[in-house]
């Protein structure tokens, strides 16, 4: 008798549960969708982007999360984006090149000078002399641009805590509490730990660091190198490190989590279909329906949140890059030139932005997997 209560009384919390798709199926499948549009929030995700990134997404004719306007994207757009950024963020490294080849030309003139009238004291005096010309020409330069990957991340770091929510309940809504739970607390870990990162670590390590390097090149008295090499070494494994333990960590959470949301979606289904008489085979179409609703709106917001990252990160990292090959080129002229001094500073300063863009990639590369993994728990609707 007691088993008998007990399955009624689950029925009747089944019926209770499922009476909303039910009346799912008389309405069309784009009105669902924009129902379930309309109350997961994400329609508000686009205005916890940083302003920039905004306008980025807006130029590539993506304003929200609506997988309409992500579909009609196209490479011909992206490309044109990515080269009006590098456009515009190539106006301070290219006055920096001309104004470093300046004073290498001016120090090789007066190398040359020096040598026919065989002054060989000169020579150290040149040297630093020019190397504080550059440092006048370089170093304000890349402490902005330390300053602008911080504010990056932390832009990144907030419009993820901002999106977490979103997708976690999406995901709920889909029939994935687990994965939903293991990816809420993965996540929030993740952006809370970059933006401590960003806010107190990586400015001021990074301005020591250049500054390391600076006395390095302008005092040869004072041997930095082996210190900025091993800082340089050391920060480079430390990101591989942490991308390999938060990469292998998802994967695991997520192929466990999903065969559990899977199990226990088939089971919800075959106890509809098989226990509620009459309507129970109308039920469990209307669930999949709902469900197949539900994964069309996750991958919209997930295919805007890679984007929105990638937006996010691609200035600052095509920024690294052009200075890359700026301080690149200027100390390939240094060492035509043999100016030693000019050269251990451009080249410590490579690897500053090294260090800079390693970071970007760290970050972007974290945050693209866990959108991807995200998109990839629950599989096909079945």
């Amino acid at each position: 008798m007691k088993k008998i209560i007990y399955r009624l009384f689950c029925l009747f919390l089944l019926l209770f549960f499922f009476t909303i798709p039910v009346n799912a199926q008389s309405v069309s499948q784009e009105e669902l969708y924009r129902q379930q549009y309309e109350n997961s929030g994400a329609a508000d995700l686009p205005d916890e982007l940083p302003p920039e990134t905004r306008e980025w997404m807006d130029s590539l004719g993506i304003s929200s999360p609506d997988w309409q306007s992500i579909i009609n994207l196209t490479p011909e757009k992206i490309f044109e984006q990515i080269g009006a950024t590098a456009r515009q963020q190539s106006n301070a490294p290219m006055r920096a090149l001309l104004s470093v080849l300046a004073v290498i030309l001016l120090c090789a003139l007066m190398n040359g000078m020096k040598l026919s009238f065989g002054d060989r004291p000169l020579s150290g005096v040149i040297g630093m002399i020019g190397t504080l010309c550059i440092c006048t020409v370089v170093i304000q330069p890349i402490v902005s641009c330390i300053q602008n990957v911080a504010f990056v991340i932390k832009g990144a770091a907030g419009f993820l805590l901002a999106s977490i929510p979103i997708l976690t309940g999406i995901m709920i809504a889909g029939g994935q509490p687990i994965s939903a739970g293991s990816y809420n607390l993965l996540m929030l870990g993740a952006g809370n730990v970059i933006s401590v990162i960003a806010s107190a670590f990586l400015v001021p390590l990074l301005n020591i660091f250049l500054a390391f390097s600076v006395v390095s090149a302008v005092s040869p008295a004072m041997n930095l190198g082996g210190l900025c090499d091993l800082f340089s070494k050391t920060v480079k494994w430390i990101l591989t490190f942490c991308m390999t333990i938060f990469s292998g960590l998802l994967t695991m959470q997520t192929v466990v989590s999903s065969a559990a949301d899977g199990a226990g979606a088939k089971t919800i289904r075959f106890m509809v279909s098989a226990f509620v008489p009459v309507v129970g085979g109308a039920l469990g179409d209307a669930i999949g329906s709902v469900q197949s609703c539900v994964k069309l709106l996750k991958s919209g917001v997930g295919a805007f949140g890679l984007l929105a990252t990638g937006a996010i990160f691609l200035p600052a990292a095509i920024e690294c890059l052009i200075w890359l090959l700026t301080l690149t080129a200027c100390a390939a002229a240094g060492d035509i030139f043999e100016l030693k001094e000019i050269t251990t500073l451009l080249r410590s300063s490579m690897k500053v932005i090294q260090i800079l863009l390693s970071i970007i990639i760290c970050c972007l590369v974290i945050l693209m997997i866990s959108t991807v993994m995200m998109l990839a728990m629950g599989g096909s609707v079945t």
